[in-house]
């Protein structure tokens, strides 16, 4: 079937030593930061929002119609 015959894995001797641990648990930032940043996202928002004119002041009046039909 190829070149290396098929044969069943075997230990590797420098790595037969070698235990798992336990992850430890995340840390305030890792368990919260969607929660900042979402706050910070909107305050930032808002913040951007009420810096906006709904219309640029050019200064002059608007011009009206009094067309009757």
């Amino acid at each position: 079937m190829g070149l290396f015959k098929d044969t069943p894995p075997s230990e590797h001797p420098d790595y037969t030593q070698l235990r798992f641990m336990a992850a430890g648990s995340p840390s305030w930032w890792k368990q919260n930061r969607h929660k900042v940043l979402a706050v910070g996202g909107l305050l930032v928002g808002f913040w951007l929002a009420g810096h906006h004119d709904a219309a640029p002041d050019t200064g002059v009046p608007a011009a009206t119609c009094n067309a009757v039909r």
